[in-house]
């Protein structure tokens, strides 16, 4: 096994530890759509995507294709806004799953950066 195979491999490893010990200690306390005052954007975001098919099927207009991808963004973009996300630990908790993603992204770098043998 090359020497950038095990930089790769130990460097995807220490993202996925990391991240996985980060993702269980966070807890989602509710999930909706972002609301603007009183209003909720899924609502409008979902009408817009309706209507967009409906174009898209109705003129196929090269515009509508590329309207509905931003579309369906938007609404991810609108439930991740509308979600309240905590961390359950304590700040050496944090700095102990974050260090390993980090130098396991430096690895990722450091392979990537790494001349061909």
């Amino acid at each position: 096994m090359r020497n950038r195979d095990k930089l790769l491999l130990l460097g995807t490893g220490l993202i996925a530890f990391g991240l996985v010990m980060f993702f269980m200690n966070t807890r989602l306390i509710s999930v909706g759509f972002y609301r603007f005052g009183q209003v909720s954007t899924g609502g409008i975001l979902i009408a817009l995507v309706l209507l967009d098919v409906i174009l898209l099927f109705a003129l196929r207009h090269k515009a509508f294709k590329i309207l509905l991808p931003i579309l369906l963004a938007l609404i991810v973009l609108s439930v991740i806004l509308g979600s309240q996300i905590y961390f359950s630990g304590k700040v050496i908790d944090l700095l102990l799953m974050l260090v390993p993603a980090a130098a396991g992204a430096g690895l990722l770098l450091r392979a990537a950066f790494m001349k061909k043998e």
